[in-house]
């Protein structure tokens, strides 16, 4: 699956590519691979921008995530 960033495509790595669906996966930031071809520095300019759009979808998975695990070790105590 490919997206578009203000013109710049992008995806994931290969490895990615099935954990985009899970519900639990939180990606690193070398998970971005920048599909539009560009310069080395207009890269990792580009990936830090994509990265730093993606922050507020990220922090909501951590907070699920732990919410999730939260609740698993209150049940696991009754």
């Amino acid at each position: 699956m490919i997206f578009s960033f203000d013109k710049i495509e992008w995806s994931w790595q290969n490895d990615c590519q099935d954990k985009q669906y899970w519900d639990t996966w939180i990606p690193k930031k070398s998970d971005i691979k920048i599909v539009t071809k560009l310069s080395r520095e207009d890269t990792q300019s580009w990936k830090n921008e994509i990265w730093e759009d993606l922050q507020p979808d990220i922090q909501f998975t951590r907070d699920r995530n732990n919410a999730r695990r939260k609740q698993k070790r209150l049940d696991n105590r009754t």
